[in-house]
């Protein structure tokens, strides 16, 4: 027994003691990026597979990995001894993980997630098509925690400036535009969970993520202060002044969740369903009536400003 099936031998012994008939692993971490650090990536560790983009379930009898074209061949090659099969489509017909899960799971069955990593538009998808099964969703199970010892920690990389000659447009402009919108949309706050999205607002960057200078943050946007949620050391002391100077509050990064919850309470937020993950959602909104749509940020970083696009056309020329 090597030491992935060894691993897929320890959840499945912890599935059975939780009662639990499949657990779902998404390629995801609290932020529902793309490309996320190796403290969140159970399927790398677990499978072997090293793709962008993939998700695992797991029964006592199977366990599969499915995955977008891009990567098919490399999952067929890298889960070889695994203990995980992976699952192609089939042509014309439907065959995602949560066809599988409606397929196998028995009535009254009972599926386990991370909530944590997993996002509220897909639990919504996942809750509808196994709704008429009266299968239990459990969203607070993390089962992988208990067994992976040698876990790497949370990446600690230090801030540094994105200045005014790549960006184009002062922290306090972004913000103040990003208020005028929450007014429109009437919403008292705005949830920022997507790190890119912090950083364009702040004009920061990073090394925490592999191929994206950012750092892992949350952001609650107020009418009048900024929640920053960061393990405070990766804030240098220059640009602590500058976020005090602007009404932003650096706040310990594992205390997003409550904090959020406690300080919207009774009142509005606005939030983008795809990229927040269900725990977070399901706290703030048992207290705060909730606007979905896309972030704020998400639509003005995409308008280029004079100065971004000259940067954009120097870096073509360069590459």
């Amino acid at each position: 027994m090597n030491a992935g099936t060894e691993r897929l031998a320890a959840l499945r012994s912890l599935m059975r003691r939780k009662k639990v008939d499949a657990y779902i692993i998404p390629l995801s971490d609290p932020h529902m990026g793309e490309y996320i650090p190796d403290h969140w990536n159970i399927i790398k560790w677990l499978t072997g597979f090293t793709g962008s983009a993939a998700t695992a379930v797991i029964t006592d009898s199977f366990a599969g990995l499915w995955t977008d074209s891009r990567y098919f061949l490399q999952a067929e090659r890298q889960l070889a001894g695994s203990g995980f099969e992976f699952v192609r489509p089939v042509l014309y017909q439907r065959n995602d993980y949560i066809d599988f899960l409606w397929r196998t799971v028995g009535e009254g069955g009972t599926v386990a997630l991370d909530g944590r990593i997993f996002p509220v538009s897909r639990f919504r998808n996942l809750e509808s098509r196994l709704k008429a099964r009266k299968v239990s969703i459990i969203t607070d199970c993390d089962l992988i925690t208990e067994i992976w010892d040698d876990r790497p920690a949370l990446p600690s990389s230090t801030a540094f400036g994105h200045p005014l000659e790549f960006s184009g447009k002062e922290s306090s402009w972004k913000i103040n535009e990003i208020r005028d919108q929450m007014k429109i949309k009437g919403a008292n706050y705005h949830i920022i969970t997507a790190p890119d999205e912090i950083m364009w607002i702040l004009n920061i960057r990073g090394y925490d993520v592999e191929f994206s200078p950012v750092l892992l943050s949350f952001a609650l946007i107020g009418t009048d202060q900024l929640l920053l949620f960061i393990d405070e050391e990766k804030i240098p002391e220059k640009i602590a002044a500058e976020f005090d100077s602007l009404g932003i509050v650096v706040l310990p990064y594992e205390e997003a969740e409550p904090v959020i919850s406690y300080v919207t309470q009774g009142s509005t937020a606005l939030l983008n369903p795809s990229a927040i993950p269900v725990s977070m959602y399901r706290t703030v909104a048992s207290n705060a009536a909730i606007v979905e749509d896309i972030t704020i940020p998400c639509r003005l970083k995409a308008i280029k400003n004079k100065t971004e696009i000259e940067n954009i056309c120097r870096v073509m020329v360069r590459d």
